[in-house]
């Protein structure tokens, strides 16, 4: 996520780099397809070794994991966690339901009976909810988070608009 992240501008582009720590080569930057298969040039070359592991973004997710539960509570950690993910989970299964409704006829690669996305929206949505009662400052904090990420959404999205006026 962090490199998709990086790819999209949301984090810095050192974040991006896949098998090195600092961009040597044009083909390591973020515009680089790291999905498709290397070109012959780049296997093929005698006792060298390609890596597609993205050290950066792997060195800033265990920094900031290990600073998460070192100077955090683990518990609150977790339901933290879990609050948002749940809800990001309830909120994608309603939306494949309103979906379901709204376009019965769209094309669906797995189309179960509707009462096990319906089961499932119930549950996460309990979750959610006694999440939220039984951890309000968790629950508070990720909808501060939430209202300070849509912010730099919106704000992002009216600079772009602005740049293809201008």
């Amino acid at each position: 996520m962090t490199v998709a992240a990086a790819n999209m501008n949301w984090l810095p582009a050192s974040f991006s780099f896949v098998g090195q720590f600092t961009s040597s080569n044009p083909k390591s930057s973020p515009d680089h397809d790291t999905n498709s298969p290397p070109a012959p040039e780049e296997s093929s070359g005698a006792g060298t070794h390609k890596s597609d592991a993205p050290y950066n973004a792997l060195l800033l997710s265990t920094i900031l994991s290990t600073l998460y539960i070192l100077l955090g509570n683990f518990r609150a950690l977790l339901t933290f966690n879990g609050l948002g993910e749940y809800t990001f989970f309830f909120l994608t299964v309603v939306g494949a339901i309103v979906l379901r409704i709204r376009e019965p006829e769209l094309r669906r690669p797995y189309k179960p009976i509707i009462i096990i996305p319906i089961v499932f929206a119930v549950v996460s949505g309990f979750v959610v909810v006694r999440g939220a009662i039984f951890a309000p400052l968790q629950a508070g904090v990720l909808i501060l988070l939430w209202v300070v990420g849509c912010g730099f959404y919106w704000v992002r999205g009216w600079l772009r608009g602005r740049e293809v006026e201008g």
